[in-house]
């Protein structure tokens, strides 16, 4: 059985959320995990991520995949900018040469 966290560490939670930290550095100064920060969000109604809205790959960020990988950036880094994994760009890319074939 795992403790309860304290009134302050509760406090803080909530307090550092509303501040604009990312729940890792929560959980840090907590002293808990990441699970128990959004355990507390959520019971109190925060919802945390995109709210299950996915994120839809469009002709601008394709587009700006192509820019970065036209500059010299690897797959790795367009990922990591633009916050899709390369294989999805790759495979809109391959649907769309096989439309204009």
């Amino acid at each position: 059985m795992t403790a309860k966290l304290s009134p302050d560490s509760v406090g803080l939670i909530f307090t550092m959320h509303a501040a604009g930290h990312p729940v890792e550095h929560i959980a840090d100064a907590a002293g808990c995990s990441y699970p128990t920060v959004v355990r507390y969000l959520n019971a109190a109604g925060i919802i945390l991520g995109n709210r299950g809205k996915p994120k839809q790959l469009t002709v601008e960020y394709l587009t700006m995949a192509l820019d970065m990988r036209a500059a010299g950036s690897t797959w790795y880094d367009v990922e990591h900018h633009i916050g899709f994994h390369r294989s999805t760009f790759q495979s809109e890319l391959r649907a769309m040469r096989a439309q204009s074939c």
